[in-house]
């Protein structure tokens, strides 16, 4: 068994609070924001327009629009998600935590798959879950707590590369077993009618 160095998220990142819609408007001096919204999300976690990149460089000034391969995290969810082309420029509300990666020494997709799929991290997510109701969520300082494995660069993007290929996977295979379904219905459907 290979030893893994295990550190906490913050070392390599930094966690940027989405807005609060009010006071956007004041900051933006505008009525009309684009939010990045839940729909917004699940269309990136899905992958619909999703292009693969290695690095995307800030087109803007302002730390809470979106560019295109920022990472996500739902608060309510507890999931990250990369951003898409076709939200680009949304700026984030409460709702969404930004994640700034400080250093080259965590991949994207690798930090996408611990945070969503790694178990240990599942189980340090679970522990740190906090509020009432039926929406619980992590503080931005347990989030920075979060201890993850860290293994060589070149293995962290071979791994994130297949959970990025699986997750697209898995989106494909459901839209189909959709089609099959409505396919299937509206065969039965018109035999139906038939007779």
């Amino acid at each position: 068994m290979i030893y893994l160095e295990k550190k906490g998220l913050k070392r390599f990142v930094t966690f940027v609070p989405g807005i609060n819609p009010t006071r956007a408007q004041k900051q933006f001096g505008t009525q009309v924001i684009n939010y990045y919204d839940q729909p917004s999300f699940e269309a990136d976690y899905n992958h619909e327009g999703v292009v693969v990149e290695d690095q995307s460089k800030s087109l803007s000034q302002n730390n809470l629009s979106l560019n295109e391969g920022d990472v996500v995290i739902s608060n309510s969810l507890q999931l990250a998600t990369m951003v898409g082309k076709n939200n680009v420029g949304k700026v984030l509300s409460l709702n969404f935590t930004k994640i700034q990666f400080d250093s080259e020494q965590l991949d994207k997709r690798y930090f996408l798959y611990l945070f969503n799929a790694y178990k240990e991290v599942r189980r340090q997510k679970e522990r740190e879950l906090q509020g009432s109701g039926p929406v619980l969520r992590i503080p931005l300082r347990a989030l920075g707590e979060i201890v993850v494995p860290v293994v060589p660069l070149k293995e962290q993007k071979k791994i994130g590369t297949i959970y990025a290929e699986t997750l697209k996977l898995q989106s494909k295979l459901n839209k189909y077993a959709d089609l099959i379904e409505q396919f299937t219905g509206s065969i039965i459907e018109e035999t139906l009618k038939g007779k």
